[in-house]
């Protein structure tokens, strides 16, 4: 059965396209400036999504809304029914994540991952890259995301920001042994990040059993902001 132009984009996002059929659609992305406006405004959508998590329904709703209101241009109703087709199924899937959210236990949220933060990096070629990975981590992507901070790692070796979130990519994926192998490294040293990383690497040595490890780095976490408020619930968790 054919597939339909959505389902390829999301497909593309979620990089399942393989072989001659992810060349031919890169090759249509690259003539067809509808699709490509389609697969921008989904990957804004996921972003969304992704940050908006512990929004209210109406915050979400708004959020959506503004993707959609970016993204429309003059040319006629046909592109824009084309673009709420992409909306419509993800806003009412938006809203029972809101729903199932509020009434799921709330240490779960203590494992998850923070929202990848856009921001500029050093030169215009290296900036695009991360936006793209930012795009690619906040939908969950995280293999899409870590080829790119490969990438950028093998680019610039001492930037500890492009390391902590390719670490953070394993994180995702459950990945627990390569999680809190570079985690380790990271939580170790002296940068922004070590503290964050501390967290983390906590919460991925109680997915390994090692509850010990993990009480003993959350202990060191000072309980005066967000983090160490989560640290202290997780600690308490633990105990």
């Amino acid at each position: 059965m054919m597939k339909t132009s959505e389902e390829k984009i999301q497909d593309y996002i979620d990089g399942l396209l393989k072989g001659e059929e992810l060349i031919a659609f890169e090759q249509e992305l690259a003539t067809d400036p509808q699709l490509s406006e389609q697969l921008k405004l989904h990957k804004e959508v996921q972003s969304i999504l992704a940050r908006r998590m512990n929004s209210s329904e109406h915050e979400l709703r708004t959020h959506l809304h503004e993707a959609a209101t970016a993204h429309r241009r003059p040319e006629g109703n046909n592109k824009s029914k084309s673009l709420y087709r992409i909306l419509i199924p993800i806003l009412a899937a938006a809203c029972i994540v809101v729903v199932v959210k509020f009434f799921s236990n709330t240490s779960s949220t203590l494992y998850q991952l923070p929202v990848m933060e856009s921001e500029i990096v050093r030169g215009a070629g290296e900036a695009g890259e991360y936006e793209d990975a930012v795009t690619f981590f906040n939908s969950q992507s995280f293999g899409q995301a870590r080829e790119i901070l490969d990438q950028l790692i093998n680019s610039d070796t001492l930037n500890v920001q492009y390391k902590y979130y390719q670490a953070l990519t394993y994180y995702g994926e459950e990945n627990w042994s390569e999680s809190i192998a570079k985690l380790e490294v990271i939580a170790d040293g002296e940068s922004v990040f070590a503290r964050e990383a501390t967290y983390y690497l906590a919460a991925a040595y109680t997915k390994t059993n090692k509850t010990g490890q993990a009480i003993l780095l959350l202990q060191q976490i000072k309980s005066d902001d967000e983090l160490g408020r989560k640290a202290n619930k997780l600690l308490k968790d633990l105990q």
